[in-house]
């Protein structure tokens, strides 16, 4: 293997690890968020009603780049989701 391929299948694998690593984050936030919705005692319903839907926008996002990685597109032709 020479060096430059070397180089980009460490930075593929760099990208795939942070960007699923933000899916976890960015799931653990959404509900949390939609803990707050439920909750009876919550008056920022609004504010958690944006929140939820900026997350989940960002977690579609991140679940894209993730995928866009070259071991993300064998996960999915393996049939794992990687979490996501």
């Amino acid at each position: 293997m020479d060096i430059k391929q070397m180089l980009l299948d460490t930075t593929d694998q760099q990208n795939h690890a942070r960007w699923t690593g933000a899916i976890y984050a960015l799931r653990d936030l959404m509900s949390h968020m939609k803990g707050l919705l439920e909750t009876k005692g919550c008056t920022h319903k609004s504010f958690s009603e944006d929140m939820v839907q900026y997350v989940g926008e960002e977690l579609k996002r991140y679940k894209e780049l993730s995928e866009t990685t070259e071991i993300g597109k064998k996960m999915k032709e393996i049939g794992g989701n990687n979490g996501t």
